[in-house]
């Protein structure tokens, strides 16, 4: 975050502010999911990140796979706002540190895996991060795996959601080529579901900037049979909205408590109207270049 936004934020917490947007967005957009992105979760962090688990457990009810659809047909109207917590990029710490803590306070995890990253032999994971541009937050020199192992992922598909990550972390930007995207959304499909034996349904898109869409990585999501996919550009998830278009916010376990209240107020969704609005157009059904190849 930019030194302006993190100076408007500590404003806002100072004032009151941010958590008054929380309880006018609660007030005018009921029923609504906020839905949340971390990346690495290392030990160092786990006391952070419990803390944000409280505070989302004060504020939020926890919303699995079943309710999120339930709330895109306008059946599902909880007693406060939703919280999906998600979490990128396969890192060994989301089993091994968020999962057991999120269990303790209530909340499902929507964990999004790169099936080659976890497929890549823990020697070689530190230069395959650098290569997807995957920062992990603490590595252990003694221990060069970063990644999920297949059982880790088996067993957080047991008890939370695994969802599809693309197969490399690739960006599917309009410059990708068609066999690429095709192994990155179809070809990480099938890995993912060859290895839980279950169809995957859910798909996060790689990066929030604006390049990291494309009209035809959007096509070929829809043609693979995923039902739902995520973004990264701020707003609340409401009944009706395209379950192919469901945008996140994004927040680290390290975040001080005034930077959380600060995402979750609403102002976010209002600073990214103009992008989010260019992305949902470039990838909308029957936008230009949209045709699944």
């Amino acid at each position: 975050m930019n030194p302006n936004k993190r100076r408007l934020a500590q404003l806002m917490a100072r004032t009151g502010l941010s958590r008054l947007g929380h309880r006018v967005q609660t007030a005018l957009l009921s029923p609504f999911v906020r839905v949340v992105n971390y990346h690495d979760v290392p030990p160092s962090q786990a006391e952070g990140f419990e803390r944000h688990l409280r505070r989302y457990a004060r504020d939020f009810t926890p919303v699995g796979y079943a309710d999120l659809l339930r709330l895109a047909e306008g059946a599902w109207r909880p007693e406060k706002p939703g919280l999906i917590l998600s979490f990128d990029d396969g890192f060994r710490s989301h089993a091994e540190v968020c999962a057991p803590l999120l269990e303790r306070h209530g909340f499902p995890g929507w964990f999004f895996v790169p099936t080659g990253l976890v497929d890549t032999p823990p020697e070689a994971q530190p230069a395959a991060a650098r290569a997807a541009k995957i920062t992990p937050l603490d590595p252990d020199a003694r221990d060069p795996r970063l990644f999920l192992t297949w059982d880790q992922v088996r067993a957080l598909d047991a008890a939370h959601v695994v969802g599809c990550h693309t197969v490399t972390h690739r960006r599917l930007a309009a410059d990708v080529p068609l066999d690429v995207l095709r192994h990155e959304i179809a070809g990480g499909k099938a890995a993912l579901e060859a290895r839980l034996g279950r169809e995957v349904p859910v798909f996060c898109w790689v990066g929030g900037e604006a390049h990291s869409y494309s009209a035809q990585a959007a096509a070929l999501i829809e043609a693979a049979g995923f039902r739902v996919s995520f973004m990264t550009n701020n707003a609340p998830v409401r009944p009706g909205t395209d379950l192919l278009h469901l945008q996140r916010t994004n927040i680290e376990a390290r975040d001080p408590d005034w930077l959380v209240e600060f995402q979750l107020s609403g102002l976010l969704d209002l600073l990214y109207t103009p992008k989010r609005r260019r992305i949902d157009r470039l990838t909308a059904r029957g936008a230009p270049g949209s045709a699944a190849p």
